[in-house]
């Protein structure tokens, strides 16, 4: 049975040089196109960022941003390497060297020739074990690069990571319409259709219910969210 080609565009802005990469993902190898600058001050890039992420989402892309607010993140799916994943309880930095090394160990993970200098050597960070037995590897990661975080952002889109944002949360339950209350929990549904969902926007997910109610209805809810 053949895989689904994922296409992922990956924006990486918390760097001081920022870096968009474009990457595909059949299952097995991940293969980059193009990892480039962008360069010029912010008021010149933003509206061209916001249009290309807009027209890469409707060609079916997995869009990822990592950036400090959410000017260009509420347009795609928001990213934090400093997160701790719900499930593994680690943070999400270690979980991207750990897809990273594994892809790149198989021969899985390919850099065009004009961006080898951007690739991350795994004899250069230390590695220890955690209480579980786990690597956690010890470097100032503020030492990765923009294009290097953007390598990593590409990695998480492939491998399936799919935080749930509170952009998206609003917008998922502002399209709803008044037969919510005959949806099974959001939870479950999200966790049957995706993978590595974020159980740490559960608050995010009640706001965004309690939202929707006031809107549909004029009528607060004593504080509660709206059963769905």
């Amino acid at each position: 049975m053949t895989r689904p080609i994922k296409k992922i565009f990956a924006v990486s802005l918390t760097q001081k040089k920022k870096y968009k990469g474009y990457a595909v993902y059949n299952g097995e190898q991940l293969v980059f196109q193009l990892i480039s600058p962008i360069k010029g001050p912010f008021s010149e890039w933003r509206d061209p960022l916001i249009k290309e992420i807009e027209m890469r989402k409707k060609k079916g892309f997995i869009v990822f941003v990592e950036e400090h607010t959410d000017h260009i993140a509420r347009h795609a799916t928001q990213f934090f390497f400093e997160h701790v994943d719900p499930e593994e309880k680690r943070i999400n930095y270690y979980m991207a060297l750990d897809w990273y090394f594994s892809l790149d160990n198989m021969g899985n993970l390919i850099l065009p020739t004009e961006s080898q200098n951007h690739a991350i050597r795994e004899n250069k960070i230390d590695r220890q074990q955690d209480e579980k037995g786990r690597t956690k590897y010890i470097i100032d990661w503020e030492r990765f690069t923009g294009a290097q975080r953007t390598i990593l952002l590409c990695v998480m889109a492939a491998v399936g990571v799919n935080p749930v944002s509170g952009n998206y949360l609003k917008e998922f339950f502002d399209g709803l319409d008044d037969g919510i209350a005959h949806y099974d929990d959001p939870w479950k549904s999200f966790k049957a259709v995706t993978t590595g969902y974020d159980i740490a926007k559960s608050q995010e997910l009640d706001k965004a219910k309690r939202n929707a109610y006031i809107n549909r209805t004029g009528r607060h809810n004593n504080g509660q969210a709206e059963p769905i």
